[in-house]
């Protein structure tokens, strides 16, 4: 793109979005005025900066670090603008999540959730009004670090003890959303992932409950015991659990039970049970559920404890993906 009117041209072709031109009014360190010409726009919503490269020959890094630091100094996202860019080097640019376009050929600005390829675009790409379970699955097990960039679908199958063709299906569904860019190496396809603070405001906002009903009981259904509810809150966090003990279960685990000869009233139970869509067990710690379902379970409950412990356990999982 060797003009402004090039590049919004370019996006606005590829994506059907509008890009309004806006004057920069924050002070840029010399180095940054520079090494680029800097474009500030709005699209879609967002404040985006873009970063025309001066010099093709200067470091990648050097790059990486300017994105950051123009993050630091406003309210926008910073986007790198290449007019040309060898694969190893966008894959890398992919991998650590920094925006960038490539003249007439590519556009990932992740922040906005789109990934997209001028010359891959699925015209019949199935489109999705949810993510499904296995989905889902797949993005928690990402925040948590167990699922990362580059993981083929049969590493991924085996991870979630799910088969190959489900994992195929969930993979489509979360690049119909935007949260994942397939890249074909050879014979096989790799998973590259969005920012992890894009996913993890995406499912703490938009994620429907695991849980499909409750019911209290005197006995322990399952020897695969996870905690859940505020028996698992009070392991990740200083509060401290006087209630009677709540069990996460896969629906699965019912299946050849009969839940009325369990259930009990609750005043005389032992333990309360969460029968679950999945595999409750799956990504936990120290035998209890994923933190990340407990900002969903409990987040409607109005008592300052509980919100307490629930932001403590937010600022943890966000220090964690700050670190990564």
């Amino acid at each position: 793109m060797k003009t402004k009117k090039d590049l919004y041209s370019f996006i606005e072709t590829s994506t059907n979005w509008v890009v309004n031109e806006k004057e920069l009014h924050i002070k840029m360190p010399l180095y940054i005025k520079a090494s680029y010409e800097l474009w500030n726009t709005e699209i879609a919503g967002f404040g985006v900066l873009f970063l025309k490269i001066k010099d093709s020959q200067v470091d990648m890094r050097i790059h990486q670090n300017a994105v950051k630091k123009i993050e630091e100094l406003c309210p926008c996202r910073a986007v790198l603008v290449f007019e040309k860019l060898d694969g190893r080097n966008a894959n890398s640019l992919i991998k650590k999540h920094i925006p960038f376009i490539i003249e007439n050929k590519q556009i990932y600005m992740p922040f906005a959730l789109v990934q997209m390829k001028k010359e891959h675009i699925k015209a019949n790409q199935k489109k999705y009004n949810e993510l499904t379970v296995d989905a889902d699955t797949i993005l928690i097990g990402y925040l948590d670090n167990v699922i990362s960039d580059g993981m083929m679908i049969k590493e991924i199958s085996q991870l979630t003890n799910r088969d190959f063709r489900m994992i195929s299906k969930a993979l489509d569904v979360l690049e119909s959303f935007n949260f994942i860019n397939i890249e074909k190496i050879g014979r096989s396809k790799q998973i590259y992932f969005i920012s992890k603070i894009e996913i993890f405001k995406h499912l703490k906002e938009n994620s429907k409950l695991p849980i499909k009903y409750t019911f209290y009981t005197h006995d322990i259904l399952d020897n695969k015991m996870v905690f859940s509810g505020y028996s698992a809150l009070s392991k990740y966090t200083s509060l401290i659990d006087d209630s009677i003990k709540t069990i996460a279960v896969n629906q699965k685990t019912l299946k050849n039970m009969n839940i009325q000869e369990l259930e009990c009233d609750k005043d005389i139970a032992n333990y309360k049970i969460e029968v679950w869509d999945r595999d409750p067990f799956l990504f936990s710690h120290n035998n209890a559920v994923n933190p990340l379902y407990l900002l969903r379970i409990l987040k409607n409950i109005e008592d300052e404890r509980t919100e307490y412990a629930l932001e403590e356990i937010d600022e943890n999982i966000l220090a964690k993906i700050k670190e990564d």
